[in-house]
């Protein structure tokens, strides 16, 4: 896992300057101005900025680039660029790498500010991250995807335009991008000045107007930002509780499946989920569940629990112990959960039942279910497909117990690093 920060938003060059951080650390993203004229939205005032844009400008078109739902106007995370730098150190990212984007924001309250990390002027900040869900999309690829990932981008600024013409597009995981409540700073005594972020942890000198830059972080520089965001300014989840618990009637269950995706753990031969470097939770296997501990995918677990002609949650990832050489950078199923009850956990719903997992070895490549892989994230299976699934997988050793035991280990060995572990959860 890697990650680049980049540079978005309206600037000091900007109609109307840079957008505005508040006394008590909350702030306002403002994209810049759409400067192709076939883009009919949207403007300021739709995106609820018209307050801190002049009232001449308030009805312009904005590049909303990147897109974060938290916004309105889309559903999905989307950005895409066609400069280098930018377009230069997007290429090198993978699936599942972070993109952070960082701001220059000005300050906007009369009095001093109520935290001593905020400049009284100008600062940069991080306002929010992408997980990629995809390998980047270069304009090349965009033409021949399918047509249910070309759709997510369809809010795109560079797709709305009437000629395509972004280098490349990343797409965010829903559960795992976000723009924060409060921006995390770059900066430090003057909006000029580095901090350590960007002088110890990115490979960015810090010298002259970084704040202009592609900031590239290595795997710890991206653990150590995702851990400041999370302590600087966001809650630690309690223990997950089960609110209520409801029994399916299995002899009423169906014999159809759908997969569900999670990130594995470089650092295992088995296929368990990654808790040291990214610090996930799911899937949850030592209570035998999918979304016990957070969302992941949660629209594909609520179908699931809801449908009662499904009974097999297919479990699948792509391996990512280089030492695996035969199966390294690959996808495969590499288990199930068979549906046996609900969980209601609040604010969220989970599966649990017995489960089985098996060694890469035995598993299933993605590939002979499942046209355009790289795309897969969910997929239902009718029950002729779900049951040679199943037979495959149930010819094998289950490794259930040998991926507790490696779950086990992988947190103690986090618990005792000396990295601490990064802000996402779920998948």
């Amino acid at each position: 896992m890697k990650s680049v920060a980049l540079n978005v938003g309206a600037n000091s060059n900007t109609p109307g300057g840079r957008g505005p951080i508040y006394s008590d650390g909350s702030f306002e993203y403002v994209p810049i101005a759409e400067a192709d004229k076939t883009v009919s939205e949207p403007t300021y005032s739709d995106l609820g900025l018209a307050d801190v844009r002049p009232e001449e400008i308030r009805d312009t078109v904005i590049h909303f680039d990147p897109e974060f739902p938290e916004i309105g106007f889309t559903d999905h995370y989307t950005y895409g660029d066609r400069h280098p730098p930018k377009t230069t150190e997007i290429a090198k990212l993978e699936e599942g790498d972070i993109l952070f984007f960082y701001a220059t924001l000005d300050y906007a309250s009369d009095h001093e500010p109520n935290y001593d990390w905020i400049n009284n002027d100008w600062g940069a900040y991080i306002i929010g991250h992408f997980t990629l869900e995809y390998d980047p999309v270069s304009k090349e690829e965009y033409h021949s995807l399918p047509e249910e990932v070309k759709k997510q981008f369809a809010t795109n600024a560079h797709v709305r335009r009437e000629e395509f013409d972004a280098e490349y597009l990343v797409l965010g995981n829903s559960d795992e991008s976000r723009l924060y409540e409060t921006p995390l700073p770059f900066s430090k005594g003057s909006g000029v000045e580095a901090n350590e972020y960007v002088t110890e942890h990115s490979e960015d000198s810090g010298e002259g107007p970084w704040y202009r830059r592609p900031l590239r972080f290595d795997k710890d520089g991206t653990r150590t930002i995702l851990q400041a965001q999370r302590e600087f300014h966001s809650e630690v989840s309690d223990e997950p509780t089960v609110v209520s618990s409801s029994e399916f009637d299995r002899s009423q269950l169906g014999h159809k499946g759908q997969l569900q995706f999670f990130f594995h753990a470089p650092e295992s031969e088995f296929p368990v989920r990654d808790i040291i470097g990214r610090g996930k939770t799911e899937p949850h296997i030592e209570e035998q569940a999918e979304n016990y501990c957070n969302e992941c995918y949660q629209p594909n677990i609520r179908g699931f629990l809801k449908n009662n002609s499904r009974r097999y949650l297919f479990l699948f990832t792509k391996c990512e112990n280089s030492d695996l050489v035969e199966f390294y950078d690959e996808r495969y199923i590499v288990g199930y959960i068979e549906k046996e009850r609900k969980l209601d956990m609040g604010d969220h719903l989970a599966v649990q039942g017995p489960t089985r997992l098996v060694r890469f070895e035995n598993a299933i490549p993605l590939s002979e279910v499942a046209e355009s892989p790289r795309y897969v994230r969910m997929k239902k299976f009718d029950e002729a497909t779900t049951r040679q699934l199943v037979n495959q997988l149930d010819q094998h050793p289950n490794v259930f117990e040998k991926c507790i035991e490696e779950v086990e280990r992988l947190k103690e060995e986090d618990e005792s690093g000396d990295v601490p572990p990064p802000s996402s959860c779920g998948c």
